[in-house]
């Protein structure tokens, strides 16, 4: 049997009262609600905890998972546009020397010029050597090395300039000379690069005069004129050992399906923008 309503209550205002009590409840128990600037924190505190996961998907680029998950990104950056904020991940996705993360990242920019709209550093300097050290001829793919000797290039335009930038030294020069193709001509599109980036450290010191200077422009000359003189060789001028040709044996690809996938990308027709045009069936 229901009890009676005591007496001055009646059955609407039990369940006011009612409602009051479960309104009370949800006010002390809110429910845990995530703003934008949460989000942020916790996707950093995710990032910061899974760096080294989140690494090995990005750059690793040494099994067929790796590769796409690195082409994937690269082709996300790549729609984004290099600026400012983001062009370190465009370095340090050409420093896979994948060459499917590489064609992902470039599409169809000049490789020479990727890095033309960013202000050189003397860190973003610094990468771009490094990477020429670390490969011998014919193991850099050579969109990279293009995109390498571009930021060369831009920083040693005016060659004090860019000394005052960063000091280059002996070895640098080494290490750009060494990918010179002798037996190719000097429109050769690598050739070209490099001998223009010579031509102008030969010029170093032209105007600001120094003694360590003097010598890198003897240099430079040096290994410029090797190339040209029938009767030299690079290694007249360069390191032997620095000359050594080893292809690219770490080169992985992705999974077959993946490839055909891209392969179909390319394929396709673009617009102005770079989407794709849809086709008549």
């Amino acid at each position: 049997m229901i009890p009676p309503l005591s007496e001055g209550c009646s059955q609407a205002s039990l369940n006011r009262e009612a409602l009051c009590a479960d309104t009370s409840t949800i006010e002390q128990h809110p429910m845990p609600l995530k703003s934008g600037f949460s989000l942020l924190e916790m996707d950093k505190k995710l990032i910061r905890e899974h760096a080294i996961q989140i690494r090995d998907a990005l750059f690793g680029c040494t099994t067929e998972v790796q590769v796409e998950a690195s082409a994937a990104f690269a082709r996300y950056l790549s729609k984004v546009g290099i600026n400012q904020d983001n062009y370190w991940l465009f370095m340090r996705l050409l420093m896979t020397n994948n060459p499917w993360v590489v064609d992902e990242l470039l599409h169809d920019r000049e490789p020479r010029l990727l890095f033309s709209t960013i202000l050189p550093t003397k860190e973003l300097i610094d990468a771009a050597f490094e990477a020429l050290f670390s490969r011998h001829p014919d193991e850099i793919y050579v969109p990279a090395l293009l995109a390498f000797l571009g930021i060369i290039q831009n920083a040693y335009f005016d060659p004090d300039d860019g000394y005052r930038l960063r000091r280059i030294t002996i070895m640098d020069i080494n290490a750009l000379g060494k990918f010179l193709l002798k037996n190719e001509g000097q429109d050769h599109p690598l050739n070209a690069l490099i001998l223009d980036i010579l031509d102008r450290l030969s010029q170093i010191g032209r105007y600001y005069p120094e003694p360590d200077k003097n010598i890198l422009s003897q240099q430079a000359f040096s290994v410029r004129y090797a190339y040209f003189d029938k009767t030299r060789d690079l290694v007249d001028a360069i390191p032997e050992p620095l000359l050594v040709r080893v292809p690219d044996r770490l080169g992985v690809p992705p999974e077959e399906d993946y490839q055909e996938l891209a392969k179909k990308r390319k394929e396709r027709r673009r617009d102005a923008r770079g989407r794709f045009v849809k086709e008549k069936p």
